[in-house]
């Protein structure tokens, strides 16, 4: 996930990345494991600077098994990610993409999202997308685009109506 940071106090990006993870651990990730699996754990957090030029980095670390999702049920399988894109105003070309590691049995049946389920998505989303107050700014999810080198902010999201496996770096058939 991308963020931005407006009207930062803080001097330093390792003082902006610090003030970024601990937004993020008190505010959002509650929200995320009400997302995820029982059998799903958040083990770190890492924050890197990466523009004007990339920066420090900061990290937290859980002690292992201490940040279980809260859904109450193991994951359907690995990687069968929902996905969530993150529309861009009007005008901006590239919208954003955020696949949930895992989605718990109970909250799909026949393809179709538990009402429970998609409160918890939507609950996590609208606070990403208000954000909060950071290092003396505030802090918003953003869409990246690599290709352009810029950020748009999210107009609005919408969770996939399926779900499926991330294949990016699956080897292509025949070879």
């Amino acid at each position: 996930m991308y963020w931005r940071i407006t009207g930062a106090t803080n001097d330093t990006p390792y003082d902006n990345s610090n003030a970024l993870i601990a937004f993020f651990n008190t505010n959002i990730t509650p929200l995320f494991l009400a997302t995820l699996p029982q059998d799903y754990y958040i083990d770190s957090l890492i924050v890197r600077r990466l523009g004007p030029t990339s920066g420090n980095y900061a990290a937290l670390d859980y002690e292992p098994l201490m940040n279980p999702g809260t859904r109450g049920a193991n994951a359907v399988s690995e990687q069968l990610c929902p996905c969530v894109t993150l529309i861009p105003p009007m005008g901006v070309k590239s919208a954003g993409r955020v696949f949930l590691p895992a989605v718990a049995k109970a909250d799909y049946n026949l393809n179709i999202a538990s009402p429970t389920y998609i409160t918890a998505v939507n609950t996590l989303f609208n606070a990403m997308i208000a954000g909060g107050s950071v290092a003396g700014g505030t802090a918003t999810l953003v869409i990246f685009s690599r290709k352009h080198n810029t950020s748009s902010v999210v107009a609005a999201y919408h969770l996939s109506p399926f779900i499926g496996y991330q294949r990016r770096r699956a080897r292509p058939v025949g070879s």
